[in-house]
Protein backbone atom coordinates (compact mmCIF):
# COMPACT_ATOMS: atom_id res chain seq x y z
CA UNK A 1 0.00 0.00 0.00
CA UNK A 2 2.74 2.47 0.88
CA UNK A 3 4.76 1.98 -2.29
CA UNK A 4 1.68 2.81 -4.21
CA UNK A 5 0.62 5.68 -2.07
CA UNK A 6 4.79 6.97 -2.64
CA UNK A 7 4.62 6.05 -6.19
CA UNK A 8 6.86 3.07 -6.54
CA UNK A 9 7.29 0.25 -9.10
CA UNK A 10 4.22 -1.79 -8.32
CA UNK A 11 1.14 -2.83 -10.20
CA UNK A 12 -1.16 -0.07 -9.71
CA UNK A 13 -3.44 -1.73 -12.18
CA UNK A 14 -3.93 -4.73 -10.57
CA UNK A 15 -7.08 -5.99 -8.68
CA UNK A 16 -5.56 -8.33 -6.47
CA UNK A 17 -3.01 -5.39 -4.95
CA UNK A 18 -6.09 -3.26 -4.71
CA UNK A 19 -7.92 -6.26 -2.62
CA UNK A 20 -5.15 -7.14 -0.38
CA UNK A 21 -4.15 -3.19 0.02
CA UNK A 22 -7.56 -2.41 1.31
CA UNK A 23 -9.42 -5.56 3.06
CA UNK A 24 -5.79 -6.30 4.26
CA UNK A 25 -5.91 -3.08 6.32
CA UNK A 26 -9.64 -2.82 7.41
CA UNK A 27 -9.02 -6.39 8.96
CA UNK A 28 -6.70 -4.74 11.47
CA UNK A 29 -9.26 -2.24 13.00
CA UNK A 30 -11.37 -2.73 15.55
CA UNK A 31 -14.82 -5.15 14.80
CA UNK A 32 -17.14 -2.34 15.58
CA UNK A 33 -16.20 0.28 13.30
CA UNK A 34 -15.46 -1.78 10.23
CA UNK A 35 -18.90 -3.00 10.57
CA UNK A 36 -20.35 0.31 10.61
CA UNK A 37 -17.94 0.77 7.19
CA UNK A 38 -19.64 -2.26 5.97
CA UNK A 39 -22.63 -1.48 6.78
CA UNK A 40 -23.28 2.06 5.68
CA UNK A 41 -21.66 0.98 2.36
CA UNK A 42 -24.01 -1.62 1.35
CA UNK A 43 -26.35 -0.92 -1.49
CA UNK A 44 -29.44 -0.73 -1.84
CA UNK A 45 -31.23 0.38 1.29
CA UNK A 46 -32.78 -2.77 1.94
CA UNK A 47 -29.93 -4.83 1.79
CA UNK A 48 -27.77 -2.40 3.97
CA UNK A 49 -30.67 -3.06 6.43
CA UNK A 50 -30.72 -6.65 6.39
CA UNK A 51 -26.63 -7.17 6.59
CA UNK A 52 -26.99 -4.54 9.50
CA UNK A 53 -29.46 -7.13 11.46
CA UNK A 54 -27.96 -10.46 10.87
CA UNK A 55 -23.73 -9.43 11.52
CA UNK A 56 -23.05 -9.74 15.18
CA UNK A 57 -22.86 -6.38 17.36
CA UNK A 58 -20.14 -7.87 18.97
CA UNK A 59 -17.23 -10.52 18.15
CA UNK A 60 -15.27 -11.23 20.56
CA UNK A 61 -10.47 -12.14 19.80
CA UNK A 62 -9.58 -10.94 16.64
CA UNK A 63 -12.40 -10.24 14.01
CA UNK A 64 -9.93 -10.13 11.12
CA UNK A 65 -9.17 -14.08 11.48
CA UNK A 66 -12.51 -14.57 9.61
CA UNK A 67 -11.93 -12.81 7.04
CA UNK A 68 -9.99 -14.56 3.82
CA UNK A 69 -8.54 -13.72 0.91
CA UNK A 70 -9.00 -15.86 -2.53
CA UNK A 71 -9.82 -18.86 -0.25
CA UNK A 72 -9.72 -22.27 -2.01
CA UNK A 73 -13.01 -24.49 -1.40
CA UNK A 74 -12.61 -28.24 -2.59
CA UNK A 75 -14.53 -29.39 -5.65
CA UNK A 76 -14.74 -25.83 -6.91
CA UNK A 77 -12.42 -23.57 -9.34
CA UNK A 78 -13.93 -20.75 -8.11
CA UNK A 79 -11.53 -18.48 -5.41
CA UNK A 80 -13.60 -15.99 -4.28
CA UNK A 81 -11.76 -12.28 -4.09
CA UNK A 82 -13.07 -11.72 -0.28
CA UNK A 83 -14.86 -14.14 2.53
CA UNK A 84 -16.10 -12.95 5.92
CA UNK A 85 -17.42 -15.47 8.12
CA UNK A 86 -19.38 -13.56 11.20
CA UNK A 87 -21.78 -15.85 13.37
CA UNK A 88 -24.92 -16.60 11.49
CA UNK A 89 -23.71 -14.16 8.02
CA UNK A 90 -20.85 -15.17 5.49
CA UNK A 91 -20.12 -12.06 3.04
CA UNK A 92 -18.45 -12.86 -0.41
CA UNK A 93 -17.19 -9.62 -1.76
CA UNK A 94 -16.53 -9.70 -5.36
CA UNK A 95 -14.28 -6.82 -6.11
CA UNK A 96 -13.82 -5.09 -9.40
CA UNK A 97 -11.45 -2.20 -10.10
CA UNK A 98 -10.90 -1.41 -13.74
CA UNK A 99 -12.56 -4.96 -15.39
CA UNK A 100 -15.70 -6.31 -16.13
CA UNK A 101 -16.87 -9.75 -14.68
CA UNK A 102 -14.72 -12.49 -15.23
CA UNK A 103 -17.68 -13.85 -17.26
CA UNK A 104 -21.31 -13.90 -17.57
CA UNK A 105 -21.88 -16.84 -15.13
CA UNK A 106 -19.19 -15.42 -12.64
CA UNK A 107 -21.72 -14.13 -9.53
CA UNK A 108 -24.04 -16.92 -10.31
CA UNK A 109 -21.04 -19.12 -9.61
CA UNK A 110 -20.11 -17.18 -6.58
CA UNK A 111 -23.88 -17.34 -5.16
CA UNK A 112 -23.88 -21.16 -6.10
CA UNK A 113 -20.78 -21.42 -4.03
CA UNK A 114 -22.07 -19.89 -1.05
CA UNK A 115 -25.41 -22.19 -1.40
CA UNK A 116 -22.81 -25.43 -1.25
CA UNK A 117 -20.56 -24.25 1.31
CA UNK A 118 -22.71 -22.23 4.04
CA UNK A 119 -26.29 -24.65 4.37
CA UNK A 120 -27.39 -22.76 7.35
CA UNK A 121 -25.77 -19.33 6.91
CA UNK A 122 -27.55 -16.40 5.56
CA UNK A 123 -25.53 -15.59 2.69
CA UNK A 124 -24.42 -12.23 1.05
CA UNK A 125 -22.91 -11.48 -2.11
CA UNK A 126 -21.99 -8.22 -2.67
CA UNK A 127 -20.25 -6.18 -5.45
CA UNK A 128 -17.56 -3.76 -5.11
CA UNK A 129 -16.33 -1.73 -8.15
CA UNK A 130 -16.46 1.77 -9.31
CA UNK A 131 -20.25 3.57 -9.03
CA UNK A 132 -20.95 3.42 -12.52
CA UNK A 133 -20.15 -0.33 -13.32
CA UNK A 134 -21.11 -1.43 -9.65
CA UNK A 135 -24.55 -0.19 -10.58
CA UNK A 136 -24.73 -1.52 -14.28
CA UNK A 137 -24.02 -4.92 -13.39
CA UNK A 138 -26.12 -5.24 -9.93
CA UNK A 139 -28.89 -4.12 -12.40
CA UNK A 140 -28.32 -6.84 -14.81
CA UNK A 141 -27.24 -9.40 -12.91
CA UNK A 142 -29.97 -9.46 -9.67
CA UNK A 143 -32.31 -11.45 -11.46
CA UNK A 144 -30.06 -13.96 -12.26
CA UNK A 145 -29.13 -14.55 -8.52
CA UNK A 146 -30.95 -17.00 -6.41
CA UNK A 147 -32.94 -16.16 -3.97
CA UNK A 148 -31.21 -18.04 -0.93
CA UNK A 149 -28.52 -15.13 -1.80
CA UNK A 150 -28.84 -11.61 -0.65
CA UNK A 151 -27.47 -9.84 -3.88
CA UNK A 152 -26.10 -6.58 -3.08
CA UNK A 153 -23.46 -4.04 -4.15
CA UNK A 154 -20.94 -1.45 -2.93
CA UNK A 155 -18.79 1.34 -4.81
CA UNK A 156 -15.14 2.58 -4.06
CA UNK A 157 -16.15 5.96 -3.94
CA UNK A 158 -19.16 5.00 -1.09
CA UNK A 159 -16.67 2.56 1.26
CA UNK A 160 -14.36 5.43 0.45
CA UNK A 161 -17.51 7.86 2.61
CA UNK A 162 -17.89 5.58 4.89
CA UNK A 163 -13.93 5.13 5.65
CA UNK A 164 -13.96 8.82 6.25
CA UNK A 165 -17.05 9.12 8.04
CA UNK A 166 -15.83 6.24 10.71
CA UNK A 167 -12.43 7.32 10.95
CA UNK A 168 -10.48 7.39 14.28
CA UNK A 169 -7.07 8.74 14.69
CA UNK A 170 -5.11 5.38 14.01
CA UNK A 171 -2.56 5.53 11.36
CA UNK A 172 -4.58 2.62 9.14
CA UNK A 173 -7.12 5.42 8.57
CA UNK A 174 -4.45 7.87 7.08
CA UNK A 175 -2.93 5.17 5.18
CA UNK A 176 -6.71 3.87 3.70
CA UNK A 177 -7.77 7.29 2.55
CA UNK A 178 -4.75 8.43 1.09
CA UNK A 179 -4.63 5.31 -1.28
CA UNK A 180 -8.10 5.53 -2.02
CA UNK A 181 -8.04 9.28 -3.56
CA UNK A 182 -4.70 8.09 -5.17
CA UNK A 183 -6.75 5.93 -6.85
CA UNK A 184 -9.42 7.87 -7.74
CA UNK A 185 -12.28 7.31 -5.35
CA UNK A 186 -12.29 10.56 -3.56
CA UNK A 187 -15.40 10.96 -5.25
CA UNK A 188 -18.03 14.14 -5.70
CA UNK A 189 -17.74 16.15 -3.18
CA UNK A 190 -19.30 19.86 -4.90
CA UNK A 191 -17.71 22.33 -6.61
CA UNK A 192 -17.19 24.64 -3.57
CA UNK A 193 -13.55 25.30 -4.40
CA UNK A 194 -14.24 26.86 -8.18
CA UNK A 195 -13.66 30.17 -8.10
CA UNK A 196 -12.54 32.66 -10.57
CA UNK A 197 -9.02 31.71 -9.49
CA UNK A 198 -10.21 28.32 -11.23
CA UNK A 199 -10.60 29.96 -14.58
CA UNK A 200 -7.13 31.44 -14.56
CA UNK A 201 -5.58 27.94 -13.71
CA UNK A 202 -7.06 26.37 -16.47
CA UNK A 203 -6.34 29.44 -19.19
CA UNK A 204 -2.64 28.91 -17.65
CA UNK A 205 -2.72 25.49 -18.68
CA UNK A 206 -4.22 25.47 -22.01
CA UNK A 207 -1.70 28.13 -23.02
CA UNK A 208 1.02 25.78 -21.44
CA UNK A 209 -0.11 23.26 -23.73
CA UNK A 210 -0.14 25.23 -26.53
CA UNK A 211 3.47 26.13 -25.77
CA UNK A 212 4.53 23.04 -25.65
CA UNK A 213 3.03 22.34 -28.94
CA UNK A 214 4.48 24.97 -30.13
CA UNK A 215 8.47 23.94 -28.90
CA UNK A 216 7.44 20.16 -30.42
CA UNK A 217 6.88 21.54 -33.67
CA UNK A 218 10.01 23.85 -33.06
CA UNK A 219 12.27 20.50 -32.43
CA UNK A 220 10.85 18.47 -34.95
CA UNK A 221 11.54 21.32 -37.58
CA UNK A 222 14.74 21.68 -36.67
CA UNK A 223 15.65 17.80 -36.75
CA UNK A 224 14.86 17.59 -40.41
CA UNK A 225 16.58 21.18 -41.26
CA UNK A 226 19.98 20.33 -39.79
CA UNK A 227 19.59 16.49 -40.92
CA UNK A 228 21.45 14.42 -38.01
CA UNK A 229 18.30 13.62 -36.02
CA UNK A 230 14.57 12.31 -37.12
CA UNK A 231 11.51 11.67 -35.25
CA UNK A 232 10.77 7.90 -34.38
CA UNK A 233 8.35 6.58 -36.45
CA UNK A 234 4.37 7.38 -35.03
CA UNK A 235 1.42 6.19 -35.89
CA UNK A 236 -1.12 8.88 -38.18
CA UNK A 237 -0.33 12.20 -37.39
CA UNK A 238 1.07 11.93 -33.97
CA UNK A 239 4.20 13.69 -33.13
CA UNK A 240 4.21 12.89 -29.19
CA UNK A 241 3.83 10.07 -26.42
CA UNK A 242 1.31 10.93 -23.60
CA UNK A 243 -0.78 8.74 -21.12
CA UNK A 244 -4.83 9.35 -21.94
CA UNK A 245 -7.23 7.86 -19.52
CA UNK A 246 -10.80 8.52 -19.59
CA UNK A 247 -11.73 6.69 -16.27
CA UNK A 248 -8.26 8.46 -14.57
CA UNK A 249 -8.68 12.29 -13.59
CA UNK A 250 -5.45 12.06 -13.43
CA UNK A 251 -4.54 12.06 -16.87
CA UNK A 252 -7.15 14.61 -18.46
CA UNK A 253 -4.49 17.39 -17.94
CA UNK A 254 -1.14 16.12 -19.52
CA UNK A 255 1.93 16.62 -17.56
CA UNK A 256 4.76 14.55 -19.19
CA UNK A 257 5.07 14.72 -22.78
CA UNK A 258 7.29 12.52 -24.82
CA UNK A 259 9.35 12.70 -28.09
CA UNK A 260 11.23 9.78 -29.45
CA UNK A 261 13.97 10.53 -32.01
CA UNK A 262 16.36 8.57 -33.77
CA UNK A 263 19.99 9.38 -35.44
CA UNK A 264 19.53 9.34 -38.86
CA UNK A 265 23.14 7.57 -39.18
CA UNK A 266 21.70 4.98 -37.59
CA UNK A 267 21.41 2.09 -40.18
CA UNK A 268 17.50 1.75 -40.55
CA UNK A 269 15.46 -1.51 -40.44
CA UNK A 270 12.81 -3.38 -41.74
CA UNK A 271 10.25 -1.84 -39.35
CA UNK A 272 11.19 1.27 -39.87
CA UNK A 273 13.33 1.97 -36.75
CA UNK A 274 16.80 2.89 -36.25
CA UNK A 275 19.04 -0.02 -35.16
CA UNK A 276 20.70 2.23 -32.26
CA UNK A 277 19.85 3.81 -29.59
CA UNK A 278 16.40 6.29 -28.73
CA UNK A 279 16.99 9.73 -28.01
CA UNK A 280 14.18 11.17 -26.01
CA UNK A 281 12.89 14.34 -25.03
CA UNK A 282 10.56 14.10 -21.98
CA UNK A 283 8.84 17.59 -20.72
CA UNK A 284 7.53 16.96 -16.94
CA UNK A 285 4.93 19.97 -15.45
CA UNK A 286 4.09 16.90 -12.40
CA UNK A 287 5.49 17.47 -8.67
CA UNK A 288 8.10 15.42 -9.05
CA UNK A 289 10.03 18.71 -9.79
CA UNK A 290 10.51 21.79 -8.05
CA UNK A 291 9.71 23.82 -11.71
CA UNK A 292 9.27 22.44 -14.77
CA UNK A 293 11.55 19.78 -16.53
CA UNK A 294 13.16 18.32 -19.74
CA UNK A 295 14.36 15.08 -19.52
CA UNK A 296 16.75 15.19 -22.78
CA UNK A 297 18.13 11.40 -22.49
CA UNK A 298 19.47 8.48 -24.70
CA UNK A 299 17.66 4.94 -24.14
CA UNK A 300 20.19 1.96 -25.03
CA UNK A 301 17.94 -1.45 -25.90
CA UNK A 302 19.42 -4.67 -26.38
CA UNK A 303 18.02 -5.83 -29.66
CA UNK A 304 15.63 -3.22 -31.56
CA UNK A 305 14.89 -5.72 -34.41
CA UNK A 306 13.92 -8.55 -32.03
CA UNK A 307 12.15 -6.73 -29.48
CA UNK A 308 10.23 -4.19 -30.85
CA UNK A 309 7.60 -4.00 -32.82
CA UNK A 310 6.79 -3.83 -36.16
CA UNK A 311 4.02 -0.92 -35.67
CA UNK A 312 4.76 2.17 -35.10
CA UNK A 313 4.83 4.36 -31.61
CA UNK A 314 1.47 5.62 -30.72
CA UNK A 315 0.70 8.07 -27.88
CA UNK A 316 -0.44 4.90 -25.06
CA UNK A 317 3.09 3.91 -25.58
CA UNK A 318 3.87 6.88 -23.23
CA UNK A 319 4.79 4.42 -20.34
CA UNK A 320 7.06 2.34 -21.81
CA UNK A 321 9.85 5.16 -21.83
CA UNK A 322 8.25 7.51 -18.73
CA UNK A 323 8.01 3.84 -16.11
CA UNK A 324 11.50 3.02 -16.57
CA UNK A 325 12.73 6.86 -15.96
CA UNK A 326 10.48 7.15 -12.57
CA UNK A 327 9.20 4.18 -11.10
CA UNK A 328 12.24 2.51 -9.80
CA UNK A 329 12.62 -0.13 -12.00
CA UNK A 330 16.49 1.59 -12.99
CA UNK A 331 17.61 2.85 -10.41
CA UNK A 332 20.01 6.26 -11.15
CA UNK A 333 23.20 6.78 -8.76
CA UNK A 334 22.75 10.56 -6.94
CA UNK A 335 23.91 13.26 -8.98
CA UNK A 336 23.85 16.68 -8.73
CA UNK A 337 21.58 19.43 -11.00
CA UNK A 338 23.31 19.77 -14.03
CA UNK A 339 25.39 16.40 -14.06
CA UNK A 340 24.55 13.44 -16.44
CA UNK A 341 22.82 10.35 -14.66
CA UNK A 342 22.92 6.78 -15.56
CA UNK A 343 21.21 4.35 -14.55
CA UNK A 344 21.75 0.38 -15.89
CA UNK A 345 19.06 -2.72 -15.69
CA UNK A 346 20.87 -5.60 -14.52
CA UNK A 347 19.91 -7.31 -17.39
CA UNK A 348 17.74 -6.26 -20.30
CA UNK A 349 13.80 -5.39 -19.59
CA UNK A 350 11.79 -7.39 -21.34
CA UNK A 351 8.72 -5.83 -20.16
CA UNK A 352 10.47 -2.37 -21.78
CA UNK A 353 10.67 -3.51 -25.26
CA UNK A 354 14.78 -4.77 -24.22
CA UNK A 355 15.89 -1.61 -21.98
CA UNK A 356 19.11 -1.59 -20.72
CA UNK A 357 20.53 1.77 -20.05
CA UNK A 358 19.41 5.24 -19.33
CA UNK A 359 21.62 8.11 -19.60
CA UNK A 360 20.86 11.75 -19.48
CA UNK A 361 20.15 15.25 -18.15
CA UNK A 362 17.89 17.51 -16.87
CA UNK A 363 17.42 21.05 -17.95
CA UNK A 364 14.92 23.56 -16.56
CA UNK A 365 12.05 24.22 -19.02
CA UNK A 366 12.88 27.89 -18.02
CA UNK A 367 16.38 27.68 -19.73
CA UNK A 368 15.37 26.53 -23.13
CA UNK A 369 14.72 30.05 -25.26
CA UNK A 370 13.77 30.11 -28.87
CA UNK A 371 17.53 30.89 -29.53
CA UNK A 372 18.95 27.63 -27.88
CA UNK A 373 16.69 25.20 -28.73
CA UNK A 374 19.05 23.14 -31.01
CA UNK A 375 22.00 23.02 -28.32
CA UNK A 376 19.98 22.30 -25.46
CA UNK A 377 18.09 19.49 -27.02
CA UNK A 378 19.89 18.00 -30.12
CA UNK A 379 23.40 19.34 -28.60
CA UNK A 380 22.82 17.17 -25.34
CA UNK A 381 21.70 14.09 -28.14
CA UNK A 382 24.69 14.65 -29.75
CA UNK A 383 27.31 14.45 -26.56
CA UNK A 384 25.16 11.28 -25.34
CA UNK A 385 25.84 9.77 -28.73
CA UNK A 386 28.96 9.39 -27.74
CA UNK A 387 28.90 7.62 -24.35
Amino acid sequence: MIAEIEHKNVDTGSEDQLTGNVFGALRYLPYPVVRQIITNSVMPADMRKLIEQTLPPEISGEWGRNLFFWRHYPGSRTEPDIVIELGQAVILIEVKYNSGLSSDDQLIREAELLLSNYPNKKKFLVLLAREESAVAIFNEQKINIPADVSFAYMTWQGLFDSICENKTDSLVFDDLTALLKEKGFGGFRGFSMMSEETIKAFKTVREAHNNVQEFISRCIALAEEKGEFELAPMTGNNIFLRWNSDRDSDAWSYRSFIVVFQRRSDAKLENGYRNGAQYVLELNFSDYYERPMANVARYDYDNIIKNWSADPLSPSDHWIFHEPLYSGIIEFPDYKPGEMYCGEAAEPLERYWGLKRIIGYEVPLSEITAGNVYEKVFGVFKKLAKR
